[in-house]
């Protein structure tokens, strides 16, 4: 019986079923790890809402010179268990070694796909010699829809391409022009909502929104700063987040605790220790064996994508 592949299932399976599937992934797929892998913080755009480069400069948390090499990850990949590998960043493709990684990665392990802003040249992508997922960032403060859309034709025969873009106010107001656009191109559109600390969608906000969210996005639901109830998380254990240096987090919102002042104020006093998980490597490095248990708030979209949350029943004497 062939192995289903998540790469096909993107491909062919229309947006709604995949995003249904989500919750059976695990049970579908041989791969029961999932890593979001950043192999750089790097990137050539500053946008005004991005926490990575212009809130908070991840770079001074591992600059260019403590990236690790394609061949590095290649060699520490092979520790882990077979597992659906996200690369994101910073700008993935100004990471020079991307393509020998992607090209080379252990046969054991599925590419999910590769965020991208689509800026390098052309020639810079078709170093990739798979045709695999692209998750095209549409940020309008650095490039227009007709450039961005000719990349994308221009890039299509050789990737299966995504849009996505982030609903800050300033989108919202062009969102249905984006998506009709798009959608007439034959382009696949997908929106996360705007998430930052003090910031609430207006009723009218959330009616455009709506229309162009799945109900995994659900920003009522999904993002929620408030929550400081413990809760048993997976993260550590199925699903890992590495920065470029090799570090290893159960989660980017625990990253983002531990390093970013933006989070500073939540974390204070709390014991935090938990959301590192080691370096993959070091020579004793593993996965957590159990659920961590965290009490603080769970507020990154792809966190939740890919871990199982269980309110903690606490056992009063």
């Amino acid at each position: 019986m062939p192995k289903l592949d998540l790469i096909e299932l993107q491909r062919f399976v229309p947006a709604g079923i995949k995003y249904r599937l989500k919750p059976y992934y695990r049970k579908i797929f041989s791969n029961k790890l999932v890593v979001l892998l950043n192999p750089t913080w790097r990137c050539n755009y500053r946008c005004s809402y991005c926490c990575i480069v212009t809130k908070f400069a991840y770079t001074s948390v591992v600059p260019k010179a403590g990236e690790r090499s394609g061949q590095e990850w290649l060699q520490g990949l092979e520790k882990l268990p077979p597992a659906l590998i996200y690369l994101c960043g910073g700008e993935p493709f100004v990471y020079a070694d991307l393509p020998l990684l992607v090209n080379n990665l252990p046969e054991k392990h599925s590419l999910v796909g590769i965020v991208t802003n689509l800026s390098q040249p052309t020639s810079v992508y078709r170093k990739i010699e798979r045709k695999i997922h692209l998750n095209a960032s549409f940020h309008r403060e650095h490039t227009d829809g007709p450039e961005f859309l000719a990349k994308i034709k221009e890039l299509s025969p050789h990737f299966h391409i995504q849009v996505n873009i982030v609903a800050t106010p300033e989108n919202l107001l062009v969102l249905e022009q984006i998506a009709d656009e798009l959608h007439a191109a034959g382009v696949e559109l997908h929106v996360d909502p705007y998430v930052d600390i003090g910031f609430h969608y207006t009723p009218d906000q959330l009616r455009i929104l709506h229309k162009h969210i799945t109900p995994d996005r659900q920003p009522e639901s999904q993002l929620d700063y408030d929550d400081y109830s413990p809760k048993r998380c997976s993260a550590g254990r199925n699903y890992i987040n590495f920065s470029p240096d090799g570090s290893a987090y159960t989660c980017q919102g625990g990253m983002n605790f531990l390093h970013s002042p933006l989070h500073a104020g939540m974390a204070q006093g709390r014991e935090l220790g938990y959301f590192r998980v080691g370096n993959l490597f070091d020579q004793d490095f593993q996965l957590n064996k159990e659920d961590v248990l965290c009490s603080m708030p769970c507020n990154i979209a792809c966190d939740r994508d890919s871990t199982i949350i269980r309110a903690e029943q606490l056992v009063r004497s």
